[in-house]
């Protein structure tokens, strides 16, 4: 399952990924590309390698673009941990992209809706168009989700560095 919400800002869209894989086959399978990704001691932390596995997983079926061009993330931040009440891995993502300066179609689009749960916020970006659907609501197995983006007013935004 793969839970996603989107926050338009003024200069940046964020995105807060929440996944954890399928039981039995896929858990299975998480475990063993982390195991064998493992470096030797000093390097990393089992942890560390379950983490880009889940991380990798978790974004994998996502695309974020402006006008069908792909954002570039600007920063990538992940937790792992367990499930409660099992052993089942899961990872929290969030993840920066910076906006173009002008306006354009937002388009956050999953390969995998079914497991897809979408929702947004818009942070008094002043980005959004008023054709945008209700915002704090989850929308289940949505192949494409879209917004208008209008330009931002006021100053430029700071282009952001690239960050892990």
């Amino acid at each position: 399952m793969r839970t996603v919400v989107l926050q338009v800002e003024r200069c940046e869209a964020v995105l807060l990924v929440g996944y954890r894989p399928g039981t039995g086959e896929p858990t299975q399978s998480v475990m063993a590309r982390a195991s064998t990704s493992f470096q030797p001691p000093g390097k990393a932390k089992p942890s560390d390698a379950l983490r880009d596995v889940l991380a990798v997983d978790a974004m994998a079926p996502l695309a974020l673009t402006v006008d069908g061009k792909p954002l570039v993330r600007a920063s990538v931040r992940a937790k792992v941990g367990i499930e409660p009440g099992s052993a089942r891995p899961m990872v929290v993502l969030l993840v920066t992209y910076a906006l173009p300066a002008g306006g354009g179609q937002l388009a956050l689009a999953s390969k995998d809706p079914q497991f897809t749960r979408i929702s947004w916020q818009d942070e008094a970006s002043g980005r959004l168009g008023d054709d945008a659907p209700e915002q704090d609501r989850w929308y289940d197995g949505v192949a494409s989700f879209l917004l208008t983006l209008r330009a931002p007013g006021g100053s430029a935004c700071v282009s952001s560095q690239s960050s892990r």
